[in-house]
């Protein structure tokens, strides 16, 4: 019996050094309040560590068996000084990149700026040519799961329909209210799909300037993908379930909607950053426009907080609906309302350059909203 317990204590023992001997974390985000995706992978595997890039690619191998806080991990690239180690997470600091990883005045590395790296702790041994193979092709629906990188949103249900061919991703975002579609845009990225010891992943593509996420992929079946998204403060898991949506239908439905694409899809700036993203025409006309024809069924008053993205191209969309009384409390007023509002606010065109005029921070697109001030249904005032 006490030989029995040895062997077991031994072969436990041996077990745990095999676990902790590969060890792999994912580039989640960059700069704490922006958090700027950051597609790299570093896997720590036995005397070496490896740095890895969104798709997959060795970028660097060095020696070295342990990451931990103060150290600096000098791939030729990047020199990654880690500021916090943690059980699950690190927080490192490219010393080489003085473009986005900006310093305190006495030029020491600033926790802020630094980039979030978490641990894969679990994975499940798929076939990556089955995965390739029965993800291409086909339409999959993805019910978004809001986190901090959303616009505020209480009131808009928001569908995206994803249709991934050899070479690209086109992604359709449906919006809806009380289960009527309200708007649609869509969008074209790229992306890959890779595979690091028995880990499998699924990274989107845009140009360098524009850094993407990577997920992990968990699990895969005809009918379903489930995916790992680290890219929030808190990972969460998402779904892709297979749409009944045939291709030419899906196709006809990208040609009758307009594209929409934020010019970065890291941090967005506040319309109110630097020189106001205002609309140029002014309030009073944007209250005319949207008023023209509106319904006559609404019968509420309260305030419609209809949330939005400019773009670097001054486009509007990437919509959220907040409604309150008078009372600043929660009201629902009626889809057809909602509806026009919502497309007449995109309707405008006429908005100042999105672009970042602040040398310390950096951004393509902004934040913004309209509050509309409804008197029986009648829109009486907007602001900002």
């Amino acid at each position: 019996t006490i030989i029995s317990f040895i062997v077991l204590a031994l072969l436990t023992s041996c077990s745990d050094k095999e676990t902790i001997s590969s060890e792999m974390y994912i580039g989640a985000y960059r700069i704490m309040d922006q958090m700027v995706p950051y597609p790299y992978i570093i896997q720590q595997k036995k005397d070496s560590i490896y740095l890895y890039d969104n798709k997959g690619n060795t970028i660097d191998k060095i020696t070295d068996n342990s990451i931990r806080k103060n150290k600096e991990i000098k791939f030729k690239e990047k020199h990654l000084k880690i500021l916090n180690k943690k059980e699950n997470e690190f927080l490192a600091f490219d010393l080489l990149d003085t473009i986005n990883f900006r310093t305190f005045k006495n030029r020491k590395p600033s926790p802020k700026n630094g980039a979030r790296f978490k641990k894969i702790t679990s994975k499940n041994k798929l076939d990556l040519q089955k995965v390739k193979k029965g993800i291409i092709n086909s339409v999959w629906k993805y019910d978004v799961v809001e986190d901090e990188n959303s616009n505020p949103n209480n009131d808009l249900d928001v569908e995206r329909l994803l249709y991934f061919k050899n070479d690209s991703l086109n992604i359709v975002t449906n919006y809806y209210y009380q289960d009527l579609k309200i708007i649609s845009e869509y969008e074209t990225k790229a992306y890959d799909i890779f595979e690091i010891d028995n880990i499998y992943f699924l990274s989107l593509q845009e140009e360098s300037n524009n850094p993407q996420p990577i997920y992990q992929i968990l699990e895969y079946d005809s009918n379903k993908i489930e995916l790992k998204d680290y890219s929030s403060r808190e990972s969460k898991n998402i779904s892709f379930y297979k749409d009944s949506i045939d291709i030419e239908d899906y196709e006809n439905l990208v040609k009758s909607i307009s594209s929409y694409s934020n010019c970065f899809d890291g941090y967005k700036g506040e319309y109110y950053f630097g020189d106001d993203v205002t609309f140029n025409n002014g309030n009073d006309y944007i209250v005319k426009h949207v008023n023209e024809n509106i319904p006559k069924n609404e019968i509420n008053s309260g305030y419609l907080i209809v949330h939005f993205n400019i773009n670097c191209s001054g486009k509007v969309d990437n919509f959220g609906l907040i409604q309150m009384n008078r009372e600043f409390k929660k009201i629902s007023f009626t889809k057809e309302i909602v509806n026009h509002v919502i497309n007449k606010v995109r309707e405008l065109e006429d908005f100042p350059t999105s672009n970042s005029q602040l040398e310390w921070l950096d951004y393509k697109d902004v934040h913004a909203f309209l509050m509309f001030k409804l008197d029986n249904g009648k829109i009486v005032d907007v602001c900002p």
